[in-house]
This record gives structure tokens, sequence and C-alpha cells, in this order.
């Protein structure tokens, strides 16, 4: 019986796998048909900045180095003024005075996210309507802003988000970060928009303007809670305003992790996941088709059969 519904299980789980990778394929697919604008408007990019993220220099550079065709400033916002990670973007912009750099110091106590705390104050100092938030710890192409900015005015959309892949790996907690970002959150958004009509939101890149977030009540609106993206996203689904997952990947780089520091954030996003939407959350449990797997070969008292299928599940996976 116990293995029967094993089989089951992972029979159910390589099947919702194969559905995200379809998923993707059929996203991706789809929006790489969109052309690129020639004429944008003015941007603020917002990079919240706290400590030293791997690799944080060549990210940040990244953003100096947009191919953007109009006027672009970046805003740098910290919570303190020593803070290590100003120093490395004080001296890129040093380096790069064609790019427009500001750097402002926010309030650390605005709200208890300490994130939107510190995003709201780059939000703030930004000259223009049109914003885009990017993480401090993410890379981006030289033609990334552009195309995304393209992609929201073409598609009359208010809100876009982009899908996110890990790079950069050299060890083994940023490897299994990198592959949940990559084999698992981005296939998973694509599904639950591509079968679902769900837009996702998130908050690795949001691309936005000012003056409807303002209308929406503004960045207050999740100031005090965890998964701001996904709220923020509800509250323009709410609104009935377009949100788009733009196919234009963000790279979120992971170098030197730790395992236990991969265990530690995966914890926290199974609690969130829990309290958002409990329905996926118990939905995920019988969908990890290596895990199930490994289960279905222990409960078969390590038949020889089973650890084969084991073994090629695990490979097809990483390999995908």
């Amino acid at each position: 019986m116990l293995i029967t519904a094993l089989l089951t299980c992972t029979a159910f789980a390589c099947c919702f796998y194969l559905l995200g990778i379809g998923s993707a394929f059929i996203h991706v697919r789809t929006r790489a048909k969109l052309q690129r604008a020639t004429a944008l408007p003015p941007i603020t990019l917002l990079k919240p900045l706290k400590g030293l993220e791997e690799d944080l220099e060549r990210c940040l550079l990244s953003f100096f180095a947009q191919q953007y065709p109009g006027p672009l400033e970046i805003v740098f916002a910290t919570a303190t003024r020593d803070d290590p990670a100003l120093a490395v973007a004080r001296e890129l912009a040093a380096r790069h005075p064609q790019v427009r750099a500001r750097f402002v110091l926010t309030d650390a106590h605005w709200g208890l996210n300490p994130k939107v705390s510190n995003l709201q104050g780059a939000l703030r100092a930004a000259n223009t309507d049109l914003v885009l938030q990017t993480d401090a710890n993410v890379w981006a192409p030289p033609s990334y802003v552009r195309d995304v900015v393209s992609e929201l005015l073409r598609e009359r959309g208010a809100l876009l988000s982009s899908l996110v892949t890990g790079v950069g790996e050299r060890s083994l907690g940023a490897a299994m970060e990198n592959l949940q970002l990559t084999a698992y959150v981005a296939p998973a958004v694509c599904t639950a928009l591509v079968i679902g009509g769900v837009p996702c939101v998130i908050g690795k890149s949001m691309l936005f303007r000012k003056s409807e977030l303002r209308a929406l009540g503004g960045l207050e609106l999740v100031k005090d809670s965890l998964a701001e993206d996904y709220l923020i996203g509800q509250a323009y689904v709410a609104a009935g305003k377009k949100v788009i997952l733009s196919a234009t990947p963000i790279r979120n780089v992971n170098v030197d992790m730790p395992v236990e520091r991969s265990l530690q954030r995966h914890a926290r996003w199974l609690k969130m996941r829990a309290v958002i939407h409990p329905v996926s959350f118990v939905a995920e449990v019988p969908a990890n088709p290596i895990a199930l797997a490994l289960m279905l070969w222990v409960a078969s008292e390590l038949d020889p059969s089973y650890g084969w299928s084991a073994l090629a599940i695990a490979s097809v996976k990483t390999v995908i």
C-alpha cells in the first residue's frame, strides 16, 4: 500500500514538473516575440543596499552599464552612513560619471520590514514617475532596463516583475539556492500564469509608476509585512490593474552561500508560503519527484530497480 501511494505521488510529481517546464517554454517563447521600443521615458533605478552582498561590485556595475535610450538615474539607499555597500556604490559612481547617481539615507524605523523602509527612502528621492526597483544581489544584462520598460509600455501594464534565475555558484549551498530559483521558482510562476492565469510578483525586480503605487496606498500598505512583493501584486490585481511577468530574466547571484544559510532562507519562505497560500503549500509536499523517488526506494527495502529509478529522476531533473 505504501509503495503504491509513493508510486502515485512520484508520477504526479513528475507530471507536475513537466508541466512547469512546458509552461516556462510557452511563456518565454511568447514574450520573446515582443519588440524593443526606440524612444523611452526617463526612469529611476532604485537600489536599496544593506551589507556586502556576494559579487556586489559586479552586480551594481551591470546597472551602470545599461544601454537605455532615455534619461536614467540610480538612487542608492542605505539605513546607515557606514554601510560597507555604500563605499562600493560610490566608487562605481565615480568611475561612471555619465550615469547620474544619488545617495540617500533612509529611516530604518519607518516600518517593521527593513527592506521596505529602505525602499521607501529611495522611492521618495526618485525624480521620475517610472521606477525600477532591483535587489543589490542581482545582475542584469545591458539591455535589461530597455527590454522591461518596452514590455511594460507595449502591454499597457501597471506593474512588471521578471523571472529570476540563479547564477555564480561555487559552493553546495549556493548551488542549492540557484537550482531552487532556476528549476523550481521560475517554472512554478510560469505555471501559475499559463495554467491558472495568476501573475506572480517577484520582488527581485519590480517596475512600476510612483503615481499608481501612491494611488493604491503606497508602500505604507506593506511596511509592516513580509512577502511585500506578493502583497503589492495583490493590491494591483484587486484594483484591476495589469500585472506582467516578463520573460526577460534577472540573475540572482549566489557564489559561496553556506548550506546552513540556504536552509534557513528556505525555512523562512516555507513559513511565508504556508500563511500566504495554504493550498499551494500543501500541494508542494507531494510535488518533489526526487524526494518521493528516494522515499520509494527506502520503502522498497532498497530494491535496486527503485534505486535506479530514483537516480534517473534526480539526473533528469538536474540536467533540465
